[in-house]
């Protein structure tokens, strides 16, 4: 149990970084705006804007990357459709050739006892 809740802190040990790292500049921002340091507190400020920034555009990324997999997912499924279409359109063209010949030979075989009953 305590392994399991230690790997997903491992897991999302990035985050958890993150995290504590943007309040401590959002800490140290409001510090430097009640002592009246404004021009520190503009820089921090500016840091936890940047940070929010790159997060937010990593976090894009990754959805992107994850809307391209599942792009090349479709992709490939419809490539898999399209070859059993094909097959299927090749299986139906033999059909077709069988049923033909049956019919020819069916017909054959009519006309041949119609000319055997007529002769008769």
């Amino acid at each position: 149990m305590i392994k399991k809740v230690l790997k997903e802190i491992w897991d999302i040990r990035w985050v958890i970084i993150t995290l504590f790292m943007m309040i401590s500049f959002i800490t140290s921002t409001i510090q430097d705006f009640i002592s009246k340091d404004y021009d520190s507190g503009f820089n921090n400020l500016m840091i936890v804007l940047l940070i929010i920034d790159v997060l937010l555009l990593m976090w894009s990324r990754a959805d992107a990357e994850k809307l391209i997999g599942i792009q090349d997912e479709i992709i490939n499924s419809q490539d898999k459709i399209i070859k059993q279409n094909e097959k299927s359109i090749a299986l139906q063209g033999d059909l077709i050739a069988k049923q033909s010949k049956w019919i020819n030979q069916v017909t054959k075989i009519v006309k041949e006892s119609t000319q055997k009953d007529k002769t008769n």
